[in-house]
């Protein structure tokens, strides 16, 4: 297994002074994905969200790359440390010049006990409000989705798709959110970052893996992905809708 990056807040005089403080990078356990079970649905849990949201000036590109350090840094910790109470989970990312903005989010199935938990431990990590200082993420917002309704798995997905699909689509999306969260990792661990890092350094890190991890989904994306998804399903046609083609 290769070794979890994960970033703590490096506290002494010197850092009290600097100009840029440090970071102290240290090694933990990696991810080690578990199956979503069959019998994830029970009245006891919610659909809940996780969400950042990330600062984009008016005239600039969003940066997805924070993203991936958000992810690896902040979620994966989490994720890992309940993960049996997690049954479902996965990512949503999305960049619009509206009310929502660029936001990251994790969607999880679970109790409201591990739910304040998982939204404690984010929320109250140094490197959450480090990153706030520095403008990076304007805020965290902690919600129960669809909080009238119980144990129902369809409640985050498209209304739109025939019932069947809304109910199954969360496993496929976790194992989707895993995939990728282990490819974050795996790029990250070939270059890691040692020792004491600055902010610049730590965005530095997470654009250049950014960079690896789109070169390979353009590379081998449609046939590791894909072609496999499409050989699942026996190979059969799919419509193509122009409006579905959208970046965020």
């Amino acid at each position: 297994m290769h070794a979890m990056i994960r970033v703590s807040l490096f506290i002494s005089s010197l850092f009290l002074v600097a100009c840029t403080p440090a970071l102290q990078i240290e090694s933990h356990a990696s991810f080690d994905p578990k199956t979503a079970p069959l019998g994830a649905e029970q009245p006891n849990r919610y659909w809940w969200q996780l969400r950042f949201h990330l600062t984009w000036p008016e005239d600039e590109a969003p940066e997805f790359s924070r993203h991936l350090l958000i992810a690896e840094q902040l979620l994966l910790p989490a994720i890992v440390e309940h993960q049996d109470q997690l049954p479902l989970w996965r990512f949503h990312r999305r960049a619009g010049r509206d009310v929502a903005g660029h936001q990251f989010s994790l969607i999880f199935f679970s109790d409201e006990t591990t739910a304040a938990q998982i939204s404690e431990q984010v929320r109250a990590d140094p490197l959450t409000q480090w990153l706030v200082d520095r403008n990076m993420i304007e805020d965290t917002r902690f919600d129960q989705r669809s909080p009238e309704e119980l144990g129902r798995l369809e409640l985050t997905s498209d209304p739109d798709w025939p019932i069947e699909i809304q109910r199954s689509w969360p496993y496929f999306i976790m194992g989707a959110s895993q995939s990728w969260l282990m490819l974050v990792q795996e790029l990250s661990a070939q270059n890691g970052l040692g020792g004491v890092v600055d902010y610049p350094a730590l965005l530095l890190h997470y654009r250049e893996v950014d960079t690896r991890l789109n070169s390979q989904w353009q590379e081998y994306g449609q046939h590791a992905y894909l072609h496999h998804l499409s050989a699942v399903f026996g190979y059969r046609p799919i419509r193509i809708r122009s409006n579905d083609l959208k970046t965020f």
